[in-house]
């Protein structure tokens, strides 16, 4: 029987921070150990095992990937995309296999390498197998219950967002935009003082226009024109100046 979602992560915060709060540390595990392969000099293999040296190869690889995820998970954040967080949850799952291994590399080899280090440095460390195991296996078991809680919540996000209990991503905020056929008026009109003459004017003016494109069965159309017809000849021998009929004078 598969496991019930979570619905808060930490008891307190939702799923959408809990995850987002898990991806950037994601990254930020990503970025140190792509830093560390960058900048870092070559190990001494002369102290440490083959086995150890290759378990802790792979884990850097595995630790490298986490800027992919973590970044992944983050756009699945934003974008409420169950697909991207599975990639984050992809790798933490890796992980957690990952660590097991480690564990039962170091529990197998931590012995040899303790007795080898107390002889190349010759001196006696206050440190014997069965406590070098027992902080191995505290460490493992603290590792992987905060990997396995962090894949519980991604896993537990993206279920919910494919069951479509969160709904649709908002980027813009959650008000849409105003519809484009006018029923709202003109944006000036808010700009006025309720009831004054000129957004009355301005709102008898768009309303008959406004009802038209949206094509009510009851809207007015424009006032028709009553006035008489004039073309541009009556005009311009209306406009015409009259000649001068006064009496001329010379200025000296």
């Amino acid at each position: 029987m598969a496991p019930q979602p979570a619905e808060t992560c930490c008891l307190s915060c939702s799923l959408l921070q809990g995850v987002q709060v898990i991806a950037s540390y994601t990254v930020v595990v990503g970025s140190f150990s792509m830093l560390s392969i960058l900048v870092g000099g070559p190990k001494n293999t002369e102290t440490q095992s083959v086995a150890l040296t290759t378990v802790d190869f792979l884990q850097t690889m595995v630790h490298t990937l986490a800027l992919f995820a973590g970044f992944k998970g983050l756009i699945g954040v934003l974008l409420r995309d169950a697909h991207r967080l599975r990639v984050l949850l992809l790798y933490h799952v890796c992980e957690l296999l990952m660590s097991c291994l480690a564990l039962i590399v170091r529990l197998a080899k931590g012995c040899q390498q303790l007795e080898h280090l107390q002889k190349l440095h010759k001196t006696k460390l206050k440190l014997d197998c069965s406590s070098l195991q027992a902080s191995l296996i505290l460490e493992f078991a603290i590792h992987a219950a905060l990997i396995a809680y962090f894949a519980f919540i991604i896993w537990s996000l993206a279920t919910r967002l494919e069951a479509g209990e969160l709904g649709q991503p908002s980027l813009f905020g959650d008000q849409e935009m105003a519809d484009r056929t006018g029923t709202l008026g003109d944006p000036w009109l808010f700009l006025q003082p309720p009831g004054s003459e000129t957004s009355s004017i301005l709102f008898q003016q768009r309303a008959p226009l406004s009802g038209v494109r949206a094509g009510g069965a009851g809207s007015a159309g424009p006032t028709p024109f009553s006035g008489a017809p004039r073309n541009l000849d009556d005009q311009q021998a209306t406009s015409s100046p009259e000649p001068f009929s006064g009496t001329p004078y010379r200025l000296e």
